[in-house]
């Protein structure tokens, strides 16, 4: 339950909801219980101005005193709280129904409007003092105050709901955003019940995108792209293992039928000797085949380091050339190396590289023609071509040129070939330097080339 998406995302939700109400709550109390305080302010200033006014028009003093349920109906009795004092002390007018010590706070001038500023707190009672005068011009002090129990209750009361609210809000964010999360999902397990119904027998079938949400219109698409790589890569891997075998069977078959007959009849040893010696070249062949299969396995693991070091390319196309000038004499063929400048590469694998696409040209250009090493630069990039003339690829063959034993020619095996596995071993060699190889062919030759960054 602790790694489903739709309870992460539920509770994820359900904690935003509860930040916002809780945002909000703390807003709305505070924005009660600033409102409150004002209009208790205002109303304690207003008393105030009140009672400085009865004073002041009453007949007399005496007449005040005599009244005393006037002043509690004015305030409010229980929560209001009103004391007149005379200029010596003596108490005039006394309400206090709680009874509670009142401090004897400094009062304004009676010349003087209160201020919310004058208010003081005391024991969870607001007091304001100040001075006014009776009917005879008498000075007295006036405290008018109001406790503050009914304002906490009703806070607190607010406060409690306002908890209860926020509460139950992110309650019902998780549920309701689970339901809609697990109902949202419901295409992403259709996708996944799909999917377990491709095997290696079933790599042609691709996800519906019709129906999908827009959100995983991208993600089935590149689901789609990886198993049409997939379905790519089983046929070209089920082509290799059938090659592998038949590229394995032709020497064995020669090997087992060469010694079958020469065990039948006793031979000479000049006889044997032909058979070793025949022998000899077909293991040399099973050989090269391991050897090469071996390197492709490597590199395509990356365990073939890179051994970087710049060269001269000039002297590189002179020692290729040198080493495939007889081979090209044979065959009628001139060698033209029209490589100059440095780069910075793996001299042994480059070699190898040119090396095998060479022979790939001498081997199929057209007698009495010029095989040229080229050298081109783009933005960027570095292109070492091998040119030559002769017939023209079928496009048809193109994009399966660097198949591991794919051949154009369907006679599939010649003397002195790689077993089909050159140009593989070219494609992986610029893989492995995070470079390009592309073959261009028509009338006028064929092009090899190797894109190297620069």
């Amino acid at each position: 339950m602790s790694k489903s998406i739709a309870w992460r995302l539920a509770l994820a939700i359900a904690l935003t909801c509860a930040l916002v109400l809780s945002a909000v709550g703390v807003f709305l109390y505070r924005s009660l219980a600033a409102e409150l305080t004002f209009r208790d302010d205002q109303a304690l200033l207003g008393r105030l101005e009140q009672v400085r006014a009865l004073l002041h028009d009453s007949d007399s003093l005496e007449a005040l005193q005599e009244r005393p349920r006037l002043y509690q109906n004015m305030l409010g009795n229980l929560d209001s709280v009103l004391l007149v004092k005379r200029a010596d002390g003596s108490p005039l007018i006394a309400i206090n129904p709680h009874q509670q010590a009142l401090p004897d706070l400094p009062p304004i001038a009676q010349d003087r409007a209160p201020q919310r500023a004058d208010i003081n707190t005391v024991d969870a009672t607001v007091l304001l003092a100040g001075m006014a005068r009776g009917p005879a011009n008498e000075i007295l002090s006036v405290t008018v105050g109001k406790r503050l129990d009914e304002r906490e209750q009703m806070l607190a009361s607010y406060r409690m709901r306002l908890y209860m609210a926020a509460g139950l809000g992110t309650l019902l964010a998780f549920g309701l955003g689970l339901l809609l999360l697990r109902r949202g999902l419901t295409p992403l397990r259709e996708l996944a019940q799909a999917m377990r119904h491709i095997d290696p027998r079933s790599l042609d079938r691709r996800m519906p995108t019709e129906t999908m949400p827009s959100e995983l219109k991208e993600p089935v698409l590149a689901l789609n792209a990886m198993l049409a790589r997939l379905e790519d890569s089983f046929a070209r891997l089920s082509q290799f293992s059938a090659d592998l075998a038949h590229e394995i069977r032709t020497p064995l078959h020669n090997l087992l039928g060469s010694n079958s007959l020469a065990l039948n009849q006793q031979r000479s040893a000049a006889e044997y000797q032909e058979v070793l010696a025949s022998n000899i070249e077909e293991y040399e062949r099973l050989n090269r085949m391991a050897e090469n299969l071996m390197f492709l396995a490597r590199a395509e693991h990356g365990q073939r380091p890179l051994q970087l070091q710049t060269l001269d390319l000039g002297e590189v196309g002179d020692g290729l050339c040198d080493y495939f000038e007889a081979l090209a004499e044979d065959r009628g063929l001139l060698l033209e190396n029209q490589l100059r400048g440095p780069l910075t590469v793996d001299q042994q694998l480059l070699q190898r590289a040119l090396g095998n696409l060479l022979a790939n040209a001498v081997r199929h250009a057209r007698a009495g023609s010029t095989v040229s090493l080229q050298r081109r630069d783009e933005a960027g990039m570095c292109w070492i071509g091998v040119h030559n003339l002769g017939q023209p690829i079928d496009p048809q063959h193109i994009d399966r040129l660097f198949d591991r034993f794919y051949r154009v020619d369907p006679s599939r095996a010649q003397p002195g070939d790689s077993g089909g596995l050159g140009l593989a071993i070219v494609q992986s060699i610029m893989q492995l330097h995070g470079g390009q190889v592309r073959v261009i062919s028509n009338d006028s030759g064929t092009l090899f080339e190797l894109g190297f960054a620069l």
